[in-house]
């Protein structure tokens, strides 16, 4: 009996058939590469979108302005924070804000500003067993307040700049510092009260807050507005709009 062994024999590919292979591996691996980043990024900014959107309630939320606060303007967690040594009974969220846009106007750029002092709704809460207390709303009130104070500083500090170009910077600088010394006021504020328990110390920030809230004027309803200096390169001189 006959027996045939076939044997397949496979060519050598040339130099250009193996330049044209390792060509589409790069290509895929790089469109790979590009669909994941894509994904990764559209990711992100749908989680950023929805957290943004998590701190604002434009129906809850209420400006400084709107009158003194009532733990309706607060959420109501029902489990208090049993776990802790000295529990916080409500946490209070709000912060200074500058609002900047820049226009033309006669062939001119004006720079304008506005200030905001906002409460936020999603942000702030109070234990569904705290809901009498009126002295941890008052002291509530106390760091609403002191947000108020420095939004009117700082307020007044932009009115006595005389702004560049480079206004951006320039407005970041007096926010920064303006925020570093609100944040050192309102830890002050905390521990000196003791989240409102020690009665005599609160007493005494409440006065010195409703005295400084009557030497500062107020900012609501105001702008600051300055025509800025001319561009250099003239096709920069655009509408802008952000916050």
């Amino acid at each position: 009996m006959e027996s045939y062994l076939q044997v397949t024999c496979r060519q050598k590919p040339s130099l250009r058939t193996m330049a044209r292979r390792l060509k589409a591996t790069k290509y895929f691996k790089r469109r790979s590469a590009l669909w994941i980043t894509g994904l990764l990024i559209t990711l992100f900014q749908f989680n950023f979108s929805t957290a943004r959107a998590q701190f604002t309630d434009s129906l809850r939320d209420v400006s400084w302005g709107q009158g003194k606060l009532t733990f309706n303007n607060f959420r109501v967690i029902h489990s208090a924070r049993k776990k802790q040594a000295l529990s916080v009974g409500a946490v209070t969220s709000s912060q200074p804000a500058v609002e900047v846009s820049v226009s033309n106007l006669d062939l001119q750029r004006v720079l304008t500003i506005s200030m905001t002092n906002r409460f936020s709704y999603n942000k702030s809460w109070v234990s569904a067993d705290a809901l009498q207390d009126s002295g941890l709303l008052q002291h509530e009130q106390g760091h609403f307040d002191i947000n108020e104070i420095y939004t009117r500083k700082t307020f007044q500090q932009l009115k006595q700049i005389k702004f560049s170009n480079d206004f951006q910077a320039e407005i970041a600088r007096v926010m920064t510092i303006m925020n570093q010394e609100r944040s050192k006021v309102q830890q002050a504020y905390e521990r000196q009260t003791l989240h409102g328990l020690l009665h005599a110390n609160q007493a005494k920030w409440n006065m010195d807050i409703e005295k400084s809230l009557t030497s500062l004027p107020p900012y609501e309803g105001q702008q600051i507005r300055q025509r800025l200096p001319p561009l250099r390169n003239p096709s920069d001189n655009k509408d802008l709009r952000y916050q």
